[in-house]
């Protein structure tokens, strides 16, 4: 009988053994302390451009602002246009945001009425839980509403970023009747220009103290409606005083939008909850069901409280189909095999299989790769041929042994003689999803960790 790495494993039981536990430990810590996510983390290679031009028609944008950046990906749409640009895969994300940055703040032939470009590094939110809020009471109530809600969520520990959504941007209307403007002598232009001086806060210098330089800056900011109205217009020599709330009508409310979501034939806003980091979607859900169930019945009459969406718990189905069909497909190749070969190969089988797939979760932190949908969805994938190879191999063994050979050489002639054929039908399913490897763009980023788990079940599995 001659030697070789099969017939070394099998003489050498101690090793076998270390190397098993090694891998199935190691794993099983590796998935307990990995990464969980609902989708593949990736930073997306695409830099925005956007610049506002009030007023002006798509006809207008799209001559006066996309034209002087570059023919790429563009919108132009009333009053804004909107430029994307797409890096090439492996290029300095930051290095080009910074030269993109800077070739657009050299353009010069933009319309005088346009306003300053904004050039934004896009980054990736990952959605955890979407909140509503809806019910039988104004906008105003519901968005104050949402910002209470808001801001219990990310006074918890386990919540860091939440933001609203489908809501109206606040807007404080201020309407001057013609006549009383011609009263006065004044025009739009004056009272435009007196709210846009009283909208700033102020820097008042510095003052030097022990402990250093302290900047003072004036809080002059007015933004809501009563505020507004004490804005002086016009002074008389007699010291009167005209102020805004004297000449127009000011109030607070939202801006004005096409489309106010609804639900349940009510307005309705949405309270959008993220994972940031390493934060785990099953953690951050938990604590939002937390404080979502402590803030109910503080809640006024009429309004009530949905889930519109909870990727947690498409997180948690997609791992419960994979360890349900991990574990039924173990049993089913126990019993099946214990009937047909013996009970001791039959475990060593189902050992092997649940070894491969463990042990994969010590190798795939080294790859980037956490536990999320598309990754489980890889295991899901290869659990067949994993099962398919580990078969074979206990056949060809159990054969031996039903031929007469004791079971030292089973193990060894049995595994020699359908180790190649194994071999390559395993390397033959790894190069074929390679290709998977090498797509460009989002749609690669996002399936990339399906073929790197096929790829490491496998080999660990060979």
């Amino acid at each position: 009988m001659t030697g070789g790495p099969i017939a070394w494993m099998v003489r050498n039981p101690v090793a076998s053994n270390l190397l098993l536990i090694l891998l199935f430990l190691g794993g099983l810590f590796a998935t307990v302390q990995g990464d969980k996510e609902v989708l593949p983390p990736f930073e997306l290679d695409v830099v925005r451009v956007s610049v506002s031009y009030p007023g002006a028609s798509p006809e207008e944008v799209e001559q006066g602002i996309l034209m002087p950046v570059e023919e790429v990906v563009s919108e132009a749409r009333e009053g804004s246009g909107t430029i994307t640009l797409e890096l090439l895969a492996g290029s300095d994300r930051m290095r080009i945001y910074q030269d993109i940055d800077q070739a657009v703040s050299r353009i010069r032939t933009f319309p005088d009425q346009a306003e300053e470009p904004e050039v934004v590094l896009q980054a990736r939110q990952r959605s955890v839980v979407e909140v509503g809020l809806y019910g039988d009471v104004d906008v105003w109530t519901l968005r104050q509403l949402g910002e209470r809600l808001r801001d219990q969520l990310r006074s918890h520990p386990d919540i860091t970023q939440v933001e609203l959504g489908r809501v109206p941007d606040y807007v404080t209307h201020v309407e001057v009747p013609a006549d009383r403007l011609r009263a006065h002598g004044l025009t739009l232009l004056d009272i435009a220009d007196a709210v846009e001086r009283a909208s700033l806060d102020i820097p008042a210098g510095a003052i030097e103290a022990l402990d250093g330089e302290v900047m003072v800056r004036l809080k002059a900011r007015r933004q809501w409606a009563d505020e507004l109205a004490t804005i002086p217009i016009v002074s008389s020599r007699a010291g009167g005083t005209l102020t805004l709330g004297d000449l127009a009508t000011i109030t607070d409310g939202f801006e004005e939008v096409s489309f106010h979501s609804q639900f349940d034939a009510g307005h309705s806003i949405e309270v959008q909850v993220y994972r940031v980091g390493d934060q785990s979607p099953l953690t951050v859900a938990a604590a939002v069901y937390e404080v979502v169930d402590a803030a109910r019945p503080g809640l006024p009459p009429g309004v009530h409280v949905r889930y519109d969406s909870n990727a947690a718990e498409d997180f948690r189905d997609r791992l419960s189909l994979l360890v349900e069909n991990g574990v039924a497909g173990l049993l089913i190749v126990l019993v099946i095999l214990s009937l047909f070969l013996e009970v001791r190969l039959a475990f060593w089988i189902m050992t092997g299989m649940a070894v491969s797939f463990v042990g994969a979760q010590l190798l795939l932190p080294l790859l980037d790769v956490s536990i999320n949908m598309i990754s489980m969805f890889g295991f899901l994938v290869v659990l067949g041929i994993v099962v398919d190879d580990a078969i074979v191999v206990g056949e060809n063994v159990f054969e031996r042994l039903e031929q007469g050979d004791d079971p030292e050489t089973a193990a060894i002639e049995g595994t020699r003689r359908i180790a190649m054929p194994v071999v390559f039908s395993v390397v033959s399913t790894i190069l074929a999803f390679v290709p998977v490897l090498m797509l460009p763009g989002m749609t690669g980023l996002y399936w990339l960790p399906l073929p790197l788990v096929v790829i490491v079940v496998l080999a660990v599995s060979l």
